[in-house]
């Protein structure tokens, strides 16, 4: 085993307290309250939670008792009902059934209404007022008593009615009811008024609209007059209706052309497509071709001279000369018929495609003449349309404004009818202020009902603020959670501990029986599970600061190592300020500093105790760098050699906060221990102290929580109870079974 490597910490979960473990923490866990959290924490500062609800609770009856003796006050009020819109109201914008949401939002609104800065400045300016306390508590100014009015006095709509709720406290009954009184007569007063000016309003300006409805009544009258004047309605739509039918038929006979157009141009785009010799010719056209003088008269040279040849051919022969020349003047005759066939045949064709442009040219200025006739008519039938219908929206306006009038004439007499009838005042007083029979402040089973749910609350918020604000390390919760550090035991305060002694460093040794060294084995064995023995030879004990009490748990606890059968071996390690030596007085005064300087070997100066399995090495003379000294090979050869001969070497070192020693040997061990002194050592300063440790990569086991004390609902409250039980006298038989003993001669022969 080398002292200089530093092997994989090995948590495991560790119980916080002696007796029954109430969680398994590493130091893994998180920070947060659970309901664990809160459940202790009351039960530690249920002694602070009572006095102090106790105190708060005592305030509450004091303040209570003072209120109704010296600060008493007595509500008056007045309860107005808002009658809802009815049918046929015109003072109001809903007609027929009430809306809900519209009545909501009418008393909301009517209930500030009353309590405007202009209303309270009218109630405290009347001289019944002023002299009054309550406006001369105001300091006698109207301005700050009519600011002080609005604020104290309440204006609310009763739920699920159509109530309105006024109300004034004051510590004079009288002086209550005189305000409020004040306040609904003047207030009626200005909601009759409003009432009034509005309905003067309304009918004036029905009136005024009534006046423009006649004027525009009359204007549309004379529109209609001059319309008809000027011109003859039923004749107007007489001859509107013979317009529509000449657009009908118009418009058919436009379409008749269009088609007629269409095939015209169908036709010459056929024949100006084609060879002019190859186009048809009508029976007609033929007869005309033959029928011309000229061509008939060369058909005739022609047949003529055929009949000629013939007679000519049949006498003479088919090859005379005769025959020949004849047959020569016969096609020359021919040849003259064709061509003036075909002369007459090209200007027939070309005749008929004159034709046929010559009759499109015509059917198609029919058509612009027709359209031309369509857009006049269509006109026409515009300007009649528009006639028509400018009589007919005059007529309509004539008819609306009629009926406006009688609507408006309808609503200007229920308005004046309005104006004379006061039952249709929609706010009503139903309940008159009153003088106040009991005191409404203070109400005694709400103050000193609630007082103690105010006290009880006041407790418990002192107890979780002293809790959250406390930066005390008390329990192993407070070590695991905040300081992230395995808790391998909690060792009790001597104080609360029944057992005779004086001093923690002998306490395993002088009352082996108590709950401290009780405490002291369980660490033991937490210490023993939390990893292999080889990583467990050597242990450093320090602490944040002195004072934590690490000197009496290295005793101690190398105390109950030996107790298990294991040699070993106790250094102190403090050099500025050793302890060992007290606590066992036949201890050599040289020690570790003269080993250290090879003055002699390990077992030259160290000193056997009282159990035949530990020994002890004091610190020896102060050297004068105790740090270098500690940090040497030969502290490091001295580990290894002490860890080769006994089963564990345990070293009391010094705070690690203060001096720099235990940091150096933290690197030589094989593990350290961090002993906090709990309701002394704070979370930062623990925090540090690892930190520190874990910066220079030194293996922290865990941590031992020292001087914890007893609390309700906190650690070793019930443990001292039940552990004293369980281990008294009369639990304990008074002979125990074991081999007989021989009898005693001196007691014999006493006898």
């Amino acid at each position: 085993m080398s002292s200089v490597t530093t092997p994989p910490q090995i948590t495991a979960p560790h119980p916080y307290a002696i007796g029954s473990p109430i969680g398994s923490t590493t130091a893994t866990e998180v920070e947060g309250i659970t309901f664990a959290d809160v459940s202790r924490i009351l039960k530690q500062r249920k002694r602070t939670i009572i006095i102090t609800s106790i105190v708060l609770y005592i305030l509450v009856v004091v303040v209570t008792v003072l209120i109704g003796v010296y600060a008493p006050t007595y509500t008056s009020e007045a309860i107005f009902e808002l009658e809802p819109p009815r049918t046929g109201e015109i003072l109001l914008p809903v007609q027929g059934e009430v809306n809900t949401q519209y009545m909501e939002q009418l008393l909301k609104t009517e209930a500030a209404k009353i309590k405007n800065m202009q209303l309270m400045m009218d109630v405290v300016s009347q001289p019944e007022i002023k002299a009054t306390e309550y406006f001369k508590w105001y300091k006698s100014d109207v301005m700050e008593a009519a600011v002080g009015l609005q604020e104290d006095l309440i204006s609310a709509p009763v739920p699920d009615t159509r109530l309105i709720r006024v109300a004034l406290a004051c510590r004079d009954k009288r002086e209550a009811k005189l305000i409020v009184a004040t306040v609904v007569e003047r207030y009626r007063r200005m909601f009759v008024d409003e009432a009034e000016d509005e309905m003067r309003a309304q009918e004036r300006g029905l009136e005024n609209t009534l006046a423009d409805l006649d004027n525009e009544l009359e204007l549309k009258r004379a529109n209609l007059k001059t319309l008809r004047e000027s011109s003859n309605i039923p004749a107007m739509e007489l001859r509107r209706l013979e317009a529509r039918r000449h657009v009908v038929e118009l418009q058919i006979r436009l379409g008749e052309l269009s088609a007629a157009v269409a095939a015209l141009d169908a036709q010459l785009q056929s024949l100006q497509s084609v060879d002019p010799s190859k186009i048809p010719l009508t029976a007609e056209q033929e007869l005309i071709v033959e029928s011309d003088p000229i061509l008939r008269f060369w058909r005739s040279q022609v047949e003529n001279l055929d009949v000629e040849l013939a007679a000519l051919a049949e006498q003479l022969g088919p090859n005379h000369r005769s025959v020949v020349v004849q047959r020569q003047r016969q096609q020359g005759y021919y040849e003259k018929e064709v061509a003036k066939r075909d002369e007459l045949m090209a200007k027939v064709r070309a005749r008929q495609i004159e034709l046929l442009r010559q009759q499109k040219a015509q059917t198609y200025s029919m058509q612009v003449r027709l359209q031309e006739q369509l857009d006049d008519v269509y006109a026409e039938e515009r300007d009649l349309d528009r006639n028509l219908m400018t009589y007919q929206e005059l007529t309509r306006d004539e008819e609306r404004l009629a009926q406006q009038i009688g609507e408006v004439e309808l609503k200007l007499t229920e308005a004046r009818h309005a104006m004379k009838d006061q039952s249709r005042i929609l706010l009503r007083l139903r309940q008159n202020p009153e003088e106040a029979i009991e005191p409404t402040r203070p109400r005694w089973a709400l103050y000193l009902g609630g007082g103690i749910f105010l006290a009880l609350a006041g407790g418990i918020a002192l107890a979780f603020l002293r809790e959250l604000t406390d930066q005390a390390v008390r329990t192993p919760v407070d070590v695991a959670r905040f300081c992230r550090l395995s808790v391998l035991g909690c060792i009790p305060l001597l104080d609360d501990e029944e057992a005779d002694v004086d001093e923690m460093e002998d306490v395993v040794r002088l009352a082996p029986h108590s709950l401290v060294a009780e405490a002291f084995r369980r660490t033991r064995t937490n210490l023993q599970f939390s990893g292999p023995v080889e990583s467990q030879r050597s242990l450093l004990i320090t602490s944040p600061s002195p004072g934590d009490g690490k000197t009496a748990v290295a005793i101690n606890l190398a105390t109950t190592l030996a107790h298990s059968n294991l040699r070993v071996l106790l250094i102190d390690c403090n050099f500025r300020r050793p302890a060992i030596r007290e606590a066992y007085p036949g201890t050599r005064p040289e020690g570790l500093s003269n080993v250290l300087i090879a003055e002699g070997k390990l077992e030259d100066f160290v000193t056997k105790s009282d159990l035949p399995t530990l020994d002890v090495l004091s610190s020896g003379p102060m050297p004068p760098t105790p740090a270098e000294l500690l940090g040497s090979e030969q502290m490091r050869a001295l580990i290894k050699e002490a860890a080769e001969q006994y089963d564990r070497v345990i070293l009391d070192g010094p705070p690690t906060l203060l001096i720099s020693d235990a940091t150096v040997m933290a690197m030589q061990v094989d593990g350290v221990i961090l002993v906090a002194r709990a309701d002394e050592n704070t979370r930062g300063t623990l925090k540090r102290a690892r930190d520190q440790l874990e910066g220079i990569s030194a293996r922290i086991v865990g941590a031992i929580l020292n001087g914890v004390r007893t609390r309700a609902g906190g650690y070793f409250k019930r443990q001292y109870r039940d552990f004293y039980d369980y281990t008294s006298d009369e639990t304990i038989p008074a002979e125990l079974p074991g081999p007989p003993t021989e009898p005693d001669t001196d007691s014999s022969d006493k006898a």
